[in-house]
């Protein structure tokens, strides 16, 4: 009985490999993103009016499903590579703005002030009262 079972399965991933043969058939980072955009649509297509969610949500799985049985490889791996190169830019843009500065203010006299970030302890002197004082940035 084990044997017969054993033997389905193995046609059936031979039949999938000779259909995924020539096919695109990874689930790359754009493809993850589609997914994940797809569940939040799901989640939120209730709140949508006219099956707005259910037409966004088959879309969406289309088009993942498209890049995956796609016969094109070179030209979705290019996709993914410039998704990842847009990602890179939008992670670089935003950490840029995150992490240039430290703010903190002046112990004796409030004064707003900045330091560059990743610097360590520092000894700060206030442009305002001329206060020192050591600061980790």
């Amino acid at each position: 009985m084990t044997n017969h079972w054993l033997n389905r399965l193995v046609k059936l991933q031979q039949k999938y490999t000779q259909v995924m043969r020539g096919r695109y058939g990874r689930f790359d980072d754009l493809n993850k993103l589609l997914l994940l955009v797809w569940l939040l649509v799901s989640i939120v297509s209730r709140l949508l009016p006219f099956h707005l969610g259910t037409i966004i949500e088959g879309l969406l799985l289309g088009l993942m499903f498209y890049r995956i049985f796609s016969r094109r490889i070179v030209v979705r791996s290019n996709e993914n590579q410039k998704f990842l190169q847009k990602l890179a830019s939008w992670k670089r843009f935003f950490n840029r703005r995150k992490n240039s500065y430290r703010y903190f203010n002046c112990p004796s006299c409030s004064q707003k002030m900045r330091a560059p970030r990743g610097r360590g302890k520092i000894k700060v002197t206030c442009h305002n009262c001329h206060a020192q004082f050591v600061k980790k940035v």
